[in-house]
């Protein structure tokens, strides 16, 4: 860290009741609301779903750093100090798939299990000078263009047509209020340090990757994963990058049956 303070996260903690605690973090240009569709693991876990910076209730980032991974890392252990949480499992979708690796990495102490979900950008390996400039053209682009840019981008919850209608809707209107600076600052940089490729082999904590296999642009990804690190597990599921809204049913079963073997 550079001296500024961590990122500020809000969250929403269900009452401890002595069920395992649950950390989710959702993905770029949605909220905790995305997780709606896992409530049943409620009857399993104590979930405590965030926001990441600038989504729904959570502050924007002050500062460039309070974008990056590790500060939002940090944001979320503070989050499990002060609910008094030894221990917890995580599960993270998308951007949130290489927040969770990531905290895995850093707190292995304070983790029993990580759920992660199709992740292009925590997976993939060094970018090329072309995909780099694409990423400061788009980032240009949405400083310029505001809210009309970010509805274009191609993970606007407003083209997620599996989604249910009003899900879809309400996570819409989320990403409409977001500030397009914040996003700006997520994926400059964000999006540049979530890749936790070259560090898999140091994860220590029994992990799970829920692949939507409908999702093309992942499956090369998936693959690799399964090659190179066969102690990840793998379960092929059919739905895209959010599968966790596309096969809530499959999803949650999942998870449950993974994490029960979790220390």
């Amino acid at each position: 860290m550079t001296g500024v303070p961590a990122a500020t996260l809000a969250y929403e903690a269900a009452p401890d009741t002595g069920l395992p605690p649950l950390l989710m973090v959702h993905g770029l240009l949605v909220s905790r609301e995305v997780w709606e569709p896992n409530l049943a693991l409620s009857k399993q876990f104590r979930l405590i779903r965030v926001d990441l910076p600038g989504h729904r209730q959570s502050p924007a980032p002050e500062h460039p750093t309070q974008a990056r991974p590790d500060s939002i890392i940090e944001a979320l252990d503070q989050i499990r100090r002060s609910l008094g949480i030894a221990r917890w499992h995580l599960c993270g979708q998308s951007f949130g798939a290489g927040i969770v690796l990531g905290y895995a990495l850093t707190f292995p102490e304070a983790c029993t299990g990580v759920v992660f979900t199709n992740a292009n950008a925590t997976l993939r390996g060094a970018e090329t000078e072309d995909a780099l400039e694409a990423r400061r053209q788009l980032v240009t682009t949405i400083r310029a263009g505001g809210t009309d840019a970010l509805r274009q981008l191609p993970y606007h919850p407003a083209h997620a047509r599996r989604f249910p209608p009003d899900l879809r809707r309400r996570l819409a209107q989320r990403a409409d209020t977001i500030r397009p600076e914040t996003m700006a600052l997520l994926m400059q940089e964000g999006l540049p340090r979530l890749s936790v490729r070259r560090r898999l082999g140091a994860v220590s904590v029994p992990t799970l990757l829920v692949n939507g296999r409908y999702e093309r642009k992942f499956q090369p990804l998936r693959n690799w994963l399964a090659e190179a690190h066969p102690a990840i597990g793998i379960t092929d599921l059919p739905g895209g990058h959010a599968v966790n809204v596309d096969c809530p049913d499959g999803f949650n079963a999942a998870v449950l049956k993974f994490l029960r073997g979790c220390g």
